[in-house]
């Protein structure tokens, strides 16, 4: 196998979130610049703030360009299947034919009292249904063809075999309790030849034949979306040669999938790649994971897709998002699709469920080397071929006769109990699937021996605690057991002795010549380990192989990639090194681009005061709820100790406001742009002056009807508004040049290597010289780029600078031309490589992100490792509902440098 060469079809495939006005040259940029960071391919999503109409003239111009620079490249490009999400509501244009179109949810209430939607009285009960008239029942077949019709039709005509399939993303039943759909009636008399109207009160209550009923309804449930919704889309795509990927909702519990379509397991054979949704950096409990990847063994899908990085905040370091993704990959996952790449981040594109991962971080000339890590993991687990040799039992039937909709401590139980043994194998290193009995009963036989799903072969069963099994189940394990097949608790399984440390979790694929073991630290603390088995180091970044070590140190999160091919591994060595630090002032090496972000003004409505020294995205959402056309006045106010020589306003859509700078209006030549092509940068420096300044904008603020419209049904349902798109919008500005800002307030450490700021900024004169721990407080507290210093090291026969980074994404070393940079792992670099002994000059790089310069600054937590819309307002709104944030006016940073 060729570990050096990463062929285009396992590197990433991201969301390229499709959220501005589209122009296809600038849509052919952003695709060469997918290639060249290592991208395999892009999802074209449409998304909150698009400006172009989706599916129209100008949408499939900017697709034909997107497909023509890809295929140029050799990339895969793919559509996404709605203007938003949940998939099926094609726009507007199903659920907009009718009731019968629209998704339903069954109600229980003690008298009628809801008469045009009423269904029947049972037992002690009447029975009526909700309508949900902005998204669609998935159950009805008919409904998901007119889907089809209308959002994957158009792309096949146009493109053929040209894109590679499509993207279907959290197509749900329900989300608030049980669903109703008017297939039921028939469907449930054909299977079970009972009338469903005279069970309907067992669905809510303990009594009569309950479980009886729960379990053949959600049985129904489960089949009919498989059937309507998964089944049809993959047979369509099958029939036109192209592919579906995409993932469902509720996976991450036993509770989330039950109402969100039956369960999981059984729709991941309707995917020719099956993937799933990881949010946050908070680690998960596996179940989401093993679920897919059991399944997508079973079914023989080598490609196994995870949604992931959303919510982590744009401060997410290379190491964690590492992390994030091997902790993943190491339960089965092998292709990567990164949450978000935005088209643009203005206005609330730059909030939406950061990090922004695309070319407006400082740091993505360095992402290439994460791409090829992490493409070269997925590689191996791809092509390698997996074996398991225990099954455990999914308790899925045993949740669906326990659901009601009050109490759920049942279920939750289920789950802990589920999880607890899940956690029991990962610790042995037992390689071991999950077996769905729905999966079960259509691909599910004992030959030989072994219980086969599809195309796994299993010696050893482990059963859960639960209540009920399918009567196909318990034929099989009485097969199994009498072909010798043995059932076991999980406490029984005989560990898998690979290395002597539990929290390294561990699989492995079998090549021809030589087997592959992966080792990941699933802890945020370094572990130590002895191994076992013998081989080389893969390197991950270059695709060298490299002798290693039986014991070894792994760092938080870190990984090992063992090749198994005859050679051993070596005894520890001792270390022999001598180690230097980053400490003392560091010369800043020319010129700094830095910001001050301006996200506090005073403003008046029609030349009334309505905040003195108010955030700024109070305005907008303020005057939206006003609901008509409004006078803005903005009074930003600015200290200068120092004026630079070249000085920036950085504004995004300057020509809807008149900029006056200390009562003259300022020249909006363009200048480029900052950050992000939409960050467009004027050059006031000719207005300033020391002292107080003040930088106004005006504007006539006015949405459309529409935009009303729109944002009323936003407050209803999702799909609304997920693709939510502003006339006008209101955003924090920014100064950027060569300067520092002072902070004379004062600084409180917090958690999460963050501090909180009281106190207010001024622009003073650039720094000579800082030290290179917290940066932040150096003048810098905003900063949102790349920094140079320099200083004199002595270097001998083997000099190790070492350091610890926070906030920085990348740590690039350069001694005259000879140059290491440092993105994850080990924060060291070996001097004497690069250099002769003798005092010589080190340069000294540091990257970091957006998080400084776009916040979220406010909150009371400090920083936030689940960052959301809601995250970045003050004050209610559409995307601050029932203010789910605490808020702190004063401004949270995080650390920034190496010590």
């Amino acid at each position: 196998m060729d570990f050096k060469n990463i062929p285009k079809k396992y590197r990433p495939v991201p969301f390229w979130s499709w959220n501005e006005k589209l122009d296809p040259e600038e849509t052919a940029r952003q695709v060469e610049i997918m290639d060249k960071a290592g991208m395999g391919g892009f999802f074209m999503h449409a998304r909150g703030g698009l400006q172009t109409e989706y599916m129209g003239e100008e949408w499939f111009e900017n697709v034909d360009s997107a497909v023509s620079v890809a295929k140029e490249k050799g990339m895969y490009p793919w559509a996404y299947d709605e203007n938003g999400w949940p998939s099926g509501f094609g726009d507007g244009k199903v659920n907009g034919l009718g009731v019968e179109y629209q998704q339903k949810y069954l109600r229980m209430e003690d008298r009628k009292e809801h008469e045009e939607t009423a269904i029947c009285k049972n037992g002690n009960h009447w029975f009526y249904y909700d309508v949900n008239p902005f998204y669609v029942d998935t159950l009805d077949e008919k409904v998901i063809k007119e889907f089809i019709k209308v959002s994957y039709e158009p792309y096949y005509e146009k493109y053929k075999g040209d894109i590679e399939g499509f993207f279907t993303d959290e197509p749900q039943v329900s989300r608030k309790g049980i669903p109703w759909s008017f297939v039921f009636e028939k469907e449930y008399k054909n299977r079970y030849g009972e009338n469903i109207l005279e069970h309907l009160e067992e669905l809510f209550v303990e009594t009569g034949e309950f479980k009886d009923t729960r379990f053949k309804f959600w049985k129904m449930v489960t089949d009919l979306f498989s059937k309507a919704y998964m089944k049809q889309l993959y047979d369509w795509c099958q029939g036109k040669g192209l592919k579906l990927t995409g993932h469902l909702t509720g996976e991450e519990s036993i509770e989330g999938q039950l109402t969100s379509h039956g369960a999981c397991m059984p729709n991941y054979e309707y995917f020719h790649i099956p993937g799933m949704d990881w949010l946050g950096r908070d680690i998960n409990d596996g179940l989401i994971v093993r679920q897919l990847a059991s399944a997508a063994a079973q079914m023989g899908k080598d490609t196994v897709l995870s949604e992931t990085f959303a919510l982590c905040g744009h401060n997410v370091s290379f190491d964690e998002l590492k992390g994030i993704y091997e902790w993943q990959m190491v339960r089965g996952v092998n292709l990567l699709c990164q949450h978000l790449e935005g088209y643009s981040i203005r206005g609330i594109r730059k909030r939406d469920y950061p990090p922004a991962l695309f070319y407006q971080q400082p740091w993505w000339e360095h992402y290439d080397k994460f791409i090829d890590a992490v493409s070269r993991i997925g590689m191996i687990l791809n092509e390698g071929q997996e074996k398991a040799d225990t099954l455990v039992i999914h308790p899925m039937s045993s949740a669906w006769i326990n659901y009601n909709t009050k109490d759920f401590d049942k279920i939750r139980k289920l789950n802990e109990d589920f999880l607890g043994v899940i956690k029991t194998l990962e610790k042995k290193h037992v390689q071991f699937h999950l077996g769905d009995e729905t999966v079960m009963e259509k691909h599910g036989a004992v030959k030989d021996g072994f219980l086969v799903i599809g195309k796994m072969k299993y010696n050893q069963v482990v059963i859960p605690p639960n209540e009920i099994l399918f009567d196909s189940t318990k034929k099989l394990l009485d097969e199994f057991v009498a072909q010798g097949g043995k059932i076991l608790s999980a406490c029984d399984i005989e560990e898998n002795k690979v290395t002597d440390n539990e929290n390294i979790t561990y699989t492995v694929r079998y090549f021809d010549d030589f087997k592959v073991h992966y080792f990941v630290n699933s802890t945020p603390e370094k572990q130590e380990a002895k191994l076992f088995v013998d081989g080389d180091k893969l390197n991950i970044y270059t695709g060298e192989l490299e002798v290693q070590e039986n014991e070894l140190e792994f760092e938080p999160w870190g990984s090992l990639v063992l090749v198994e091919n005859g050679n051993k591994c070596i005894e520890k060595a001792e270390e022999d090194a001598l180690y230097v630090y980053p400490d003392g002032e560091f010369e800043v090496c020319g010129k700094i681009c830095n910001a001050l972000t301006l996200d506090r003004c005073d403003y008046y409505f029609d030349g009334v005061l309505q905040e003195k020294d108010g955030y700024v995205l109070n305005i907008a959402e303020r005057a939206n709820a006003l609901g008509h056309k409004i006078a803005i006045k903005q009074d930003y106010h600015v200290d200068f100790s120092f004026v630079p020589g070249e000085l920036f306003l950085v504004c995004e859509k300057a020509e809807n406001f008149e900029i006056t700078v200390n009562g003259q209006k300022a020249d909006k030549k363009d200048c480029g742009f900052f950050a992000d092509a939409s960050f467009r940068k004027i050059d006031i420096s000719k207005y300033v002056k020391k002292g107080e300044n003040i930088i106004t904008f005006e504007c006539d603020f006015v949405q459309s009807e529409e935009f009303y419209n729109n944002l009323s049904n936003a407050y209803i349902f999702e799909s609304e508004k997920n693709k939510l798109a502003y006339d006008m919008e209101i955003e924090a500005v920014y100064l950027v040049g060569d300067f520092s800002v002072r902070c004379d307030g004062t600084w409180t450490d917090l958690d999460r290597n963050a501090q909180r700021y009281k106190g207010g900024f001024a622009i003073d004169e650039p720094k000579k010289k800082i030290t290179l721990t917290d940066i932040q407080k150096q003048g810098y507290p905003f900063f949102c780029g790349s920094l140079t210093v320099q200083k004199e090291f002595e270097i001998g026969d083997n000099t190790v600078l070492k350091f610890n980074r926070k906030g920085i994404n990348a740590v690039a070393l350069s001694i005259g031309d000879k140059q290491e940079t440092i993105i994850a792992g080990k924060d060291e670099i070996n001097l004497s490589k690069l250099a002769p002994k003798g005092r010589q000059i080190v340069k000294i790089t540091l990257t970091n992100n957006l998080r400084n310069l776009l916040g979220p600054h406010h909150l009371e937590e400090g920083d936030s490792y689940r960052v959301s819309p809601a995250s970045f307002f003050k004050e209610e709104c559409i995307w601050n509902l029932n203010m789910q944030k605490e808020w702190n006016d004063d401004y949270c940073f995080i650390q920034t440098g190496i010590n």
